[in-house]
């Protein structure tokens, strides 16, 4: 089988719909397939002019002299082609609708019926097939795809439409430090590319464990827009300089401490007064009761055992799951959604902390 994995987003391999297609792409190579990638972000499509010349001067021939006259040769030559992209406005990115629309001498300019409806018949025979939708979206609920799934299925009603992956709430997987996070899920993906590859579809057992690994519950939603709200107001501009810090009369914790004691002294100490220049905050942690402190104020941070009275921004964590966001093990964004754990204040700071805690 030789099948053709059409990316659409502008973000390159950067992307959440990159991570999928490559992932199902190889399932697909395990199954036997060839698989060749078409980049389209890295590609010269013009727009189609509306001309019909390829219907009528020049007969399934563009007058765009670009990528598309090899990328049309590739659709031809395929069995199967596979559609990874990001949703954008209920559909696929400007990137994308080129393409769809510059395949348009591949068709005749004759109506004929099929299915009960009319449409083009194909110029010429093609070892095109079959045909597979993968999209993301930022957006949660499934049904913000209806309208795409529907026009993949009506531009290629003469082709077998094998089927999609469709996952919503996905901005966190186009960043690289969140990547293990999905495992699973890359996992499950890659099991469907290897059965479209194998069988020509994917099992129902599988397509419910994806959906089981990407189904959001209405709190979850409710979560992912508290925190979506967050992480878009945390990359504007805002004034940390002005924040009132209460001193306190305890001495710094020290890295030869013992314990949690010793972890958080050593956070202290990753402190990177570059990424947010004067900063002035309180970070108070709640770890089961265990109860620590960050000072961050003239470009110094120590950390500290006991309750601040004014913090920032307060974390409220069991401790295993918070050393595991420390650590990458989960996602941090994930975990708030799934009810993992709680904060108090100034969320944005949260989604900084990668950065403020880091080498200097």
């Amino acid at each position: 089988m030789k099948v053709i994995i059409i990316y659409g987003s502008p973000r390159h391999t950067k992307s959440a719909s990159y991570h999928v297609g490559y992932k199902f792409g190889e399932g697909l190579k395990r199954a036997g397939a060839e698989v060749e990638e078409i980049m389209l972000c890295k590609q010269k499509i013009n727009h189609c002019q509306g001309c019909f010349t390829c219907w009528t001067k020049t007969p399934g021939v563009c007058i765009h002299k670009d990528d598309m006259v090899e990328n049309l040769a590739k659709f031809r030559e395929a069995n199967l082609a596979v559609f990874a992209t990001p949703l954008y406005i209920y559909h696929v990115p400007g990137l994308m609708k080129d393409f769809l629309d510059r395949s348009l001498p591949l068709v005749e300019p004759y109506l004929i019926e099929r299915n009960g409806i009319t449409s083009h018949p194909r110029r010429e025979p093609s070892n095109l097939q079959k045909i597979f939708l993968i999209s993301v979206a930022g957006f949660p609920e499934l049904s913000h795809f209806d309208a795409l799934v529907l026009a993949f299925k009506k531009t290629f009603k003469s082709l077998e439409y094998v089927g999609e992956i469709l996952i919503g709430g996905a901005e966190m997987m186009s960043k690289d430090d969140y990547q293990n996070s999905y495992k699973k899920l890359y996992d499950l993906v890659e099991q469907a590319g290897f059965e479209v590859g194998k069988n020509g579809f994917v099992s129902m057992e599988t397509q419910k464990m994806i959906a089981d690994e990407t189904h959001f519950t209405d709190k979850q939603i409710q979560n992912l827009r508290e925190v979506a709200t967050k992480y878009w107001d945390a990359l504007r501009p805002k004034d940390y300089s002005n924040i009132k810090i209460e001193s306190t009369e305890e001495l710094p914790l020290k890295i030869t401490d013992d314990g949690m004691a010793s972890y958080f002294a050593g956070m202290a100490a990753q402190y990177n007064s570059k990424t947010i220049p004067e900063l002035s905050s309180v970070i108070q942690f709640n770890l089961e009761g265990n109860l620590y402190y960050l000072i961050i104020n003239d470009n110094e941070c120590n950390a500290y055992k006991g309750a601040h009275p004014s913090p920032t921004i307060t974390i409220i964590a069991p401790t295993d799951i918070w050393m595991k966001m420390s650590t990458g093990e989960i996602d941090g964004a994930k975990a708030f959604m799934d009810g993992l754990y709680k904060i108090e204040g100034d969320m944005s700071l949260l989604l900084k902390m990668d950065q403020i805690f880091s080498q200097k």
